[in-house]
């Protein structure tokens, strides 16, 4: 083969370095990604895991996982990147976090902008954990030519992003013969990889295998690890009473199982039970009912195998509102858990 022609298939061999779609998908046991599991290419980042782990061998709920690549941009301008999620999310695009929301949320939206230009690779990398029941996360992008009007009061253009604009490195290595060829940015075409033969290394005795490890099981931060301002906090979906009493309807129970059990496989935690009302009637009678309904969610829970003395329960009437008067009072009416 002739010079030229070696050249040119090792420009276009470190192309197709990145040609193939998806992202590399690592994922781990304990949220801080603390036991790789496995490694595989995701097309694209849409999950819900409903108490149901990724993979064998993952706690449900409490995994990690932390997607490579780099993602080809079709026009230049302003990008807003979404993502919904619960638990924690990180994106980071080329040198910038565009996303940083890493705590625990309960399906949750986070966005942020980016300029990127046309027909570029940009390296990115999303973390994303899961810390308590069921997972979730989406990615979006929304382009620069599809800008809402009215600045999204009407809602925004923003798409699952399609693994059409996903890439990954292989392990696809082609001889460079002429190690000079620089990286052309106008181009944006990636550098040739270096794939000269490695020196030979004297033969070494094969080392023993080492033992299995044990298994490792993961849970929370203890109380102790764990400043007073970051405990965990859960706020379930379905805990629902009879209006006005605190007489817990049953289509509570199944969150509430899924907690204890939660719970249950993680003995050295603690719960704190708070129950909330909105600002309808007396608010004397409305701290009695919080407390009142505080105490039924203990009670079920330590019905369930949860040691008592791990739960304590507490109520707040009208007094820790989460929405205004003028937003409307539902989310005001709710139990919350803190998990520490």
């Amino acid at each position: 083969m002739t010079k030229t022609f070696l050249t040119a298939l090792s420009i276009l061999g470190s192309i197709y370095l990145y040609a193939q779609p998806g992202l590399v998908g690592e994922y781990y046991d304990g949220r801080n990604f603390d036991r790789k599991i496995m490694t595989r290419t995701d097309a694209k980042i849409e999950f819900v895991w409903n108490n149901v782990a990724p993979a064998a061998g993952m706690d449900p709920s409490d995994f990690s996982v932390r997607w490579k690549g780099r993602i080809k941009t079709p026009e230049a301008g302003e990008y807003r990147f979404r993502a919904h999620v619960d638990d924690g999310i990180r994106v980071k695009v080329g040198d910038k976090m565009v996303i940083n929301a890493w705590g625990m949320h309960d399906s949750e939206p986070f966005s942020g902008t980016v300029y990127l230009e046309a027909n570029r690779f940009y390296d990115l990398q999303v973390d994303y954990f899961n810390g308590l029941l069921e997972g979730e996360i989406q990615l979006y992008w929304q382009l620069p030519s599809q800008k809402p009007v009215f600045g999204g009061a009407f809602g925004y253009n923003d798409k699952v992003i399609d693994s059409k604009f996903f890439y990954q490195p292989t392990s696809m290595q082609l001889p460079a013969p002429n190690q000079n060829i620089a990286h052309n940015p106008k181009t944006n075409n990636p550098p040739p990889v270096n794939t000269s033969k490695p020196k030979p290394v004297a033969n070494k005795p094969t080392a023993p295998k080492p033992a299995p490890a044990k298994p490792v099981v993961h849970t929370f931060a203890q109380a102790s690890d764990v400043p007073a301002d970051t405990l965990e906090k859960y706020l379930p979906k379905n805990i629902l009473f009879v209006q006005s009493k605190s007489i817990m309807l049953a289509q509570s129970e199944p969150e509430l199982d899924r907690l204890s059990g939660f719970l249950v496989r993680n003995p050295a935690l603690r719960l704190s039970v708070e129950g909330h009302t909105d600002n309808h009637g007396d608010s004397a009678k409305n701290l009695i009912l919080s407390k009142e309904r505080a105490r039924v969610v203990a009670d079920y829970l330590a019905s369930k195998g949860v040691a008592a003395e791990r739960i304590k329960s507490e109520g707040y009437g009208d007094t820790r509102p989460l929405q205004t008067i003028a937003s409307g009072n539902v989310k005001n009416r709710r139990v919350e858990f803190k998990i520490y």
